[in-house]
């Protein structure tokens, strides 16, 4: 499919089907996949971004050399269930060498620590009570202090509760 298609395919189907709203996110969504809209890092780095989201605003971004060393990134978009998520966001991060650090998944909110050399990325994310499209996710990359003790990773990628 041309990547002209793929635009126009969403609003295709809202007026076949008649349906505005939140079909239209999810076909957004199948769009942006359609057409590599939906990049699988942050600044094209090692650091994962989370799965179906937009970045919204990025602050104090640091780099060493390629390598993403320190940052503060906001997302919003779409969190329908929060254990799928985290398995998501944790299979992006894994896939390119983090360590899952400590998970904390509840129903509608989560805090997941990962850890690569003297780097630490933080994903904190909350479902929209109103609308879970709306749902936000914010990511902090830092370097680890040298002075904190070192400790054992969580057992487990996804887990309820602290790890």
């Amino acid at each position: 499919m041309s990547r002209m298609a793929a635009c126009f395919l969403p609003l295709l189907l809202v007026a076949l089907i008649g349906q505005p709203g939140c079909m239209l996110m999810k076909l957004d969504r199948i769009s942006k996949k359609l057409t590599g809209g939906e990049p699988e890092t942050i600044l094209q780095s090692d650091v994962g971004a989370p799965p179906e989201m937009e970045s919204r605003h990025s602050t104090g971004i640091d780099h060493d050399g390629d390598t993403l060393v320190g940052g503060r990134f906001s997302y919003r978009g779409n969190i329908e269930e929060t254990d799928a998520f985290a398995k998501e966001v944790s299979e992006r991060y894994t896939s390119r060498g983090w360590t899952a650090w400590q998970t904390s998944v509840h129903p509608r909110n989560g805090n997941l620590i990962f850890r690569k050399d003297d780097r630490q990325a933080e994903v904190d994310y909350t479902v929209s009570a109103i609308e879970p499209a709306m749902s936000r996710a914010i990511v902090t990359v830092s370097r680890i202090a040298a002075s904190v003790p070192a400790a054992q990773p969580a057992q487990g990628a996804v887990g309820r509760g602290p790890a």
